[in-house]
């Protein structure tokens, strides 16, 4: 394993893929959303709930379960053209958007990329959730 698979990702890195899903997020307050954007919302929760478990800090399942309901209604609604969050349902995704930042910026980058490789093999199962 080479010396750049040990270290964590950038600083700029981590930046930008915070300011991604953020901006994610402000599309969804303003009833811009879409399914792009929630997918990008998902998969850091995903990733941010398997590098939890490899030890990169925390936060309690019932977050997790809390913004997973949240991101339920917010898909469902879609179908009938309405891609909206209330602002009032933000924290708990909030909570675990910036928990995967701060986890981005400790864990090295072959953790990462386990933790991405589990959210693909989640993503072949036929679990709900992996929480």
């Amino acid at each position: 394993m080479g010396k750049a698979q040990l270290l964590p990702h950038t600083a700029a890195y981590v930046r930008e893929q915070s300011l991604c899903w953020h901006l994610a997020l402000a599309a969804f307050k303003t009833g811009n959303g879409n399914g792009d954007l929630l997918a990008k919302i998902v998969k850091a929760l995903y990733l941010a709930w398997y590098l939890q478990e490899a030890g990169f800090g925390g936060v309690q399942r019932e977050v997790y379960l809390d913004a997973e309901r949240i991101l339920d209604v917010a898909a469902s609604c879609a179908s009938r053209g309405v891609w909206v969050i209330e602002s009032a349902d933000c924290p708990p995704i909030i909570q675990i958007l910036d928990l995967h930042e701060r986890q981005l910026l400790c864990a090295p980058v072959f953790a990462v990329a386990e933790a991405e490789s589990c959210v693909v093999r989640f993503g072949k199962s036929e679990k709900r959730a992996p929480w």
